[in-house]
């Protein structure tokens, strides 16, 4: 019985973290190119409304998916264009396009389902398994040979921490950053798109949770690291798995109020930045 308990509560942690994982590699471009990114709310809530409506009107998933790359990518443009081009602050940006994203998704739903809620159900699409997993094994493998491999990952670093480094060979560190936010803001999409299409069956209101905050906690808890960003998000992911177990078990619900078992994954979250610091800065150039 307890090995069965034990066997769920991983795979349910498998399944929780997939969009928070993406999310925090995705935020971790930005914050390591130098540019604060607390938009990943508004990344994962247009990615998952994109999906779920283009995989409902295409009866296709990886329409879907395509959807919520380039809804992504979009509001990552409108992002680059007020922080890079314009010197707005990234936190005041981030933030009005999270607002953005929540006031934007019940209009766009309204014209085009007549409804300001949730999106119809995909109940005639293959909702498989295997593309959220491909997705994840793609973008983890992919983002640690960027960063670690690759020049155009030590460059991002250099926007990041030494910006003289690149004027000196002739590379432009606005340009990296840009590159950087709008590649993050790719793979937050992806995240955005299991939410709706596979750890749900539709996109909802404010589905993302405050994932995308987790997602942010994860990387300055990491220090910035991303190995240690996708693990700490797996560790995230476990709590709210927990939280889960917690809910559907009838002793703990009677003897623990719903909300206070509801705010776990929050609450840890909060614990891990206050009790657990990191010896690691944050990249120099962050603002």
């Amino acid at each position: 019985m307890m090995e069965s308990v034990f066997i769920l509560l991983l795979l349910s942690t498998f399944r929780l973290s997939l969009p928070l994982i993406l999310a925090s590699i995705g935020g971790y471009f930005s914050e390591k190119s130098g540019v604060a990114q607390i938009g990943l709310e508004a990344f994962l809530l247009v990615g998952a409304f994109s999906a779920a409506t283009a995989t409902y009107l295409s009866h296709s998933l990886l329409v879907g998916y395509m959807a919520a790359v380039l809804a992504s990518l979009f509001f990552a443009q409108i992002f680059c264009l007020l922080v890079l081009k314009l010197k707005a602050n990234s936190i005041v940006v981030g933030t009005g396009l999270n607002l953005l994203a929540i006031g934007l998704i019940p209009l766009m739903s309204k014209s085009i389902f007549d409804s300001t809620g949730s999106t119809p159900a995909l109940i005639d699409i293959n909702t498989t398994a295997l593309l959220p997993i491909i997705v994840l094994a793609v973008v983890v493998l992919g983002s640690l040979y960027v960063s670690e491999k690759t020049l155009w990952g030590l460059q991002i670093k250099f926007a990041g921490e030494k910006q003289e480094a690149l004027l000196a060979v002739g590379v432009s560190p606005a340009i990296r950053q840009w590159q950087a936010i709008s590649f993050g803001a790719l793979i937050t999409g992806l995240g955005g798109a299991i939410l709706s299409t596979y750890l749900a069956s539709a996109y909802s209101p404010l589905m993302s949770a405050g994932r995308g905050y987790i997602a942010l906690a994860a990387i300055i808890f990491a220090g910035w690291d991303l190995r240690k960003t996708i693990l700490i998000s797996l560790f995230f992911g476990f709590c709210e798995a927990i939280q889960i177990q917690a809910q559907s078990n009838s002793l703990i619900a009677a003897q623990i109020p719903a909300e206070f078992i509801q705010m776990t994954p929050y609450l840890m979250t909060l614990l891990a930045l206050l009790f657990f610091r990191t010896k690691q800065q944050a990249p120099k150039e962050l603002k």
